[in-house]
């Protein structure tokens, strides 16, 4: 087991919120929701402020207090009010916040975006990726400005207005720009057919890239936002429209927008002050939610603020300090380093702590010092304090020695008194369940010998027999359970989806042939279609 000054408490923070989420007891309650019918429509409301009983009976008789019953009842409108608002367009990327978009857009692991990004910069498409601004100085800006009809024509948003040529300091500030500023595209536009030659992401992570720089001179997102205010005897209920009078920024984005903002509140009928409606009153039973696990994109967010509950990047601005941990150039690989060691693994785009590394935290979670989003951080600061010439080496090097010297003398204690008992056992039984399943079997060969499953092969374990077994095949990496039945039946039970060939995705079954080689075998259909696919260039189909 190794430990390090950012990787262990990063890991730490994953294994916290997963043991949040272990623990955590679903509980029921009960909300109101009321449908109000008035003359030119119907609409939803809620009870304002909002009320929640842990039994329905218990809903029911805070109803009854305020003098209202379950059901239809008289109602009057008491208020409306419509005010218009808008919304500046998204921020400038800094390499966390590019990493997190991609994640949310692509499920793409930070390393990827990091990589992806590095080859877009090299080819002079973008600026530098390892930066830590969302800022730009005048002199990007006016470059930006200069190429920005080309930008657009790149995005074919020819049509859409960009009338804002000054600089807003929300996307503008010398000051706040550093060794290097936000991701920006260069003055060297991409062509259509240089952008048919990148990868999905790399094409993603462009026209992220463009589209968010091009939405700067964008005129904000206008709406109308309106609340009606429904009076039921003692209990008021409330509803809240919205109805876009310019979209602006968004038009660049269409249905994506920035990813952040929830649905479009529902368009709310014409009502007026004192009208007569019914209401619609009803009970929703609903039950509480753990938290939502880490993905790579939440845990670059929760890295850059120490573990502050702050979910966007937008939020972290207000923050006067951000004391985060690793930097912009160091994040992923962090993240890369818990998965080599196994101590994580992704499933489904979610971060999960694996039993080595739940081990692991179990060892040092009674020393804060190892664990500590915070503490990290705290050093991170002070390490840019010496740069800055605001703090010496010699007082850094001594709280450093102070630190090694504190974790040589009690964390051995810590380990012995822990015990690790359950998560030992299910190790154990996680390990004797990984090495049954590399027992594939008898070898269809030699029929004497037993294969093994190995990192990318299946091979027979005697001395003299050479059967091997690949576990990818045509670009699709087979699941042990499909091995398994090439190895003890010749072929696979079902058509394996997703296998790949020179003319895109087919279906086929795998089949291993007398040779001990493995061919295709397609169902009646698929032969129909491969044969007219084949028919101008060949004059036989062989199917294995």
């Amino acid at each position: 087991f190794s430990l390090g000054r950012v990787q262990t408490p990063t890991l730490y923070m994953i294994y916290q919120l997963q043991e949040k989420i272990r623990n955590f007891q679903k509980e029921p309650y009960f909300e109101g929701k009321a449908q109000v019918i008035a003359q030119n429509g119907a609409f939803d409301a809620k009870l304002d402020p909002n009320e929640t009983q842990a039994t329905q009976e218990a809903f029911e008789d805070y109803l009854i207090e305020k003098g209202v019953q379950l059901g239809k009842q008289p109602g009057t409108i008491h208020q409306v009010e419509t005010e218009k608002k808008s919304a500046a367009s998204p921020r400038l990327f800094s390499l966390s916040s590019l990493q997190s978009k991609m994640n949310q857009l692509m499920k793409a692991s930070a390393k990827d975006t990091l990589e992806s990004m590095q080859g877009l910069y090299e080819g002079k498409y973008l600026s530098y990726p390892r930066t830590d601004t969302p800022y730009i100085t005048e002199g990007e800006y006016a470059y930006l400005l200069d190429h920005l009809d080309e930008y657009k024509h790149f995005l074919k948003a020819e049509a859409i207005p960009t009338p804002i040529h000054t600089p807003n300091s929300r996307y503008v500030n010398n000051k706040k720009v550093q060794e290097h500023y936000a991701i920006i595209p260069t003055k060297t536009v991409m062509t259509a057919a240089a952008f048919e030659q990148l990868s999905p992401l790399q094409q993603a992570i462009y026209e992220q890239v463009l589209k968010t720089t091009v939405a700067m001179f964008a005129e904000k997102y206008t709406y109308e936002e309106t609340t009606i205010l429904t009076q039921v005897q003692q209990i008021q209920l409330k509803a809240i429209g919205k109805v876009p009078v310019d979209l602006g920024w968004k038009k660049l984005f269409g249905k994506e927008s920035d990813g952040k903002e929830k649905e479009e509140e529902p368009l709310l009928p014409k009502v007026t002050k004192g009208e007569m409606v019914t209401v619609d009153l009803q009970v929703l039973e609903k039950e509480t939610k753990p938290p939502q696990p880490y993905t790579e994109g939440t845990l670059i967010t929760a890295m850059k603020t120490a573990g502050k509950t702050v979910d966007s990047e937008e939020a972290q601005y207000i923050l006067k300090e951000v004391e985060g941990i690793g930097t912009e150039a160091t994040r992923a690989n962090i993240i890369e380093i818990l998965k080599q060691k196994e101590y994580i693994k992704v499933e489904k785009n979610k971060l999960v702590v694996t039993n080595k590394g739940i081990l692991l935290c179990q060892a040092v979670e009674k020393e804060p010092l190892l664990t500590s989003a915070e503490m990290t951080a705290k050093w991170e600061s002070y390490l840019l304090k010496i740069g800055e010439r605001k703090g010496t080496q010699t007082t850094f090097l001594a709280n450093i020695q102070k630190f090694v010297s504190h974790l040589l003398e009690v964390v051995p204690g810590q380990i012995q008194s822990t015990d690790f008992g359950s998560t030992l056992q299910e190790v154990k039984a996680a390990s004797e369940k990984q090495e049954a399943a590399r027992h594939l079997g008898i070898c269809p060969k030699c029929q004497e010998q037993e294969d093994i499953l190995y990192q990318k092969v299946a091979a027979c374990t005697s001395e003299v027999c050479d059967f091997k077994l690949w576990t990818t095949i045509a670009k699709k990496k087979l699941t042990a359970t499909q091995l398994k039945e090439i190895i003890q039946n010749s072929r696979t039970s079902q058509p394996v989806k997703g296998l790949k060939g020179q003319k895109g995705s087919f279906e086929a079954t795998i089949v291993l042939k007398e040779d001990f080689t493995t061919g295709f075998e397609f169902s009646e259909k698929k032969k129909t279609n491969f044969k007219k696919r084949t028919r101008r260039t060949t004059k036989s189909v062989s199917y294995t």
